[in-house]
């Protein structure tokens, strides 16, 4: 079965190689995401992103199909965002540089915060998804986890912010990297923070494996 991971992530290309046990090939998006805005619940943006790359998925290789390429019988799509802790309608994406990293990290040091995750599974071949766009289906699942970070010391976001560990991170800092001695998770599954809403993760589960 052809398992395509629509996102240039390396983190989630991983995880989902040791989830599933299986080959799986990426192809990002042509598509620009949405961008965040502050003032609306993070909860209801990475939903609503989530489904943009969906449709944009189903779009793009409507099209690539016509051009008689290999195509996927399913597509995962994924979007992240961490909540601010002070301020749940603050959405916390990917910093752009250093200086954007360093201001998360301040932001996030000594509290605890939640991360949301929304993951749509994309197939020609199951009746119960709805339809989004041409013959593709999709259904889509959002979660959240919390993170406690512990107090940082000057030291450790110099360490964190030179490590380049932030890089393409949410929130700027990466679970099961650099940030893991720094981090604890009080509530969730831990996949939910790498990338991926769990609940997708065993849907795809129950059908691959």
């Amino acid at each position: 079965m052809r398992v395509l991971l629509a996102s240039a992530s390396k983190r989630r290309l991983s995880c989902l190689e040791d989830i599933l046990d299986l080959e799986i090939y990426t192809q990002a998006l042509f598509s620009e995401e949405k961008d965040l805005i502050t003032g609306k619940s993070v909860e209801v943006q990475v939903t609503e992103i989530c489904f943009s790359k969906a449709e944009n998925a189903a779009i793009e290789w409507s099209v690539i199909e016509k051009e008689k390429e290999k195509i996927p019988e399913i597509i995962i799509v994924s979007d992240t965002i961490v909540e601010d802790p002070d301020d749940p309608m603050n959405p916390m994406g990917k910093p752009m540089n250093e200086f954007q990293a360093t201001n998360m990290l301040l932001r996030l040091s000594g509290k605890r915060h939640r991360v949301w995750s929304s993951t749509a599974i994309l197939t020609k071949n199951n009746q119960e998804y709805r339809p989004i766009h041409g013959e593709w289906k999709y259904k889509i699942w959002t979660n959240y986890s919390v993170v406690e970070f512990n107090e940082l010391t000057d030291e450790d976001i110099i360490s964190l912010i030179e490590s380049s560990s932030w890089d393409g991170k949410a929130g700027g800092y990466d679970l099961a990297g650099d940030a893991n001695e720094y981090t604890k998770l009080i509530h969730g599954d831990e996949l939910t923070v790498l990338g991926f809403s769990f609940e997708a993760v065993n849907e795809l589960k129950s059908k691959l494996l």
